[in-house]
């Protein structure tokens, strides 16, 4: 499931993706002391986004603000599609963020993590006094 594809241009799509979301959401993309359901702040943003709720996870902000960090979470939904393919290039990130495009509405990034839940629970985090590692389930270690 992690890294189907080699590294690749989209790769550094999806990163920025994580970036805008933790520029809007002014967190970590991952806070292990957050409630289970707020802990990975995309998914999070999602569940708020697909219900009309956006603005519960974004820090307050004036109207024109708000059309801002709507466009952004958008495009930021757009670069963390599961798909690499589905992700646009980067000068098309650029343009939406920049109103030259109009965005449509993202698909759900995160449906293959909804339609396994069992998906989400795959890599245990271990820590130790020299690195983080994250190890899947079944001990085939990526670091």
């Amino acid at each position: 499931m992690w890294m189907q594809a080699g590294a690749s241009e989209k790769c550094d799509v999806y990163s920025f993706g994580i970036l805008l979301f933790e520029i809007l959401g002014r967190r970590r993309n991952f806070d292990e002391a957050a409630p289970e359901s707020q802990q990975w702040f995309p998914k999070l943003a999602w569940t708020k986004y697909d219900s009309n709720e956006l603005m519960e996870v974004v820090e307050s902000c004036d109207e024109q603000d708000e059309k801002t960090a709507h466009r952004m979470c958008e495009v930021a939904f757009w670069c963390v599609q599961q798909q690499p393919e589905a992700r646009p290039p980067m000068s098309v990130v650029v343009k939406m963020l920049e109103g030259e495009m109009d965005i449509a509405p993202p698909a759900n990034p995160f449906q293959h993590l909804m339609a396994a839940p069992a998906a989400a629970n795959l890599w245990i985090t271990t820590t130790s006094s020299v690195n983080t590692a994250l190890t899947p389930a079944n001990g085939v270690s990526r670091v």
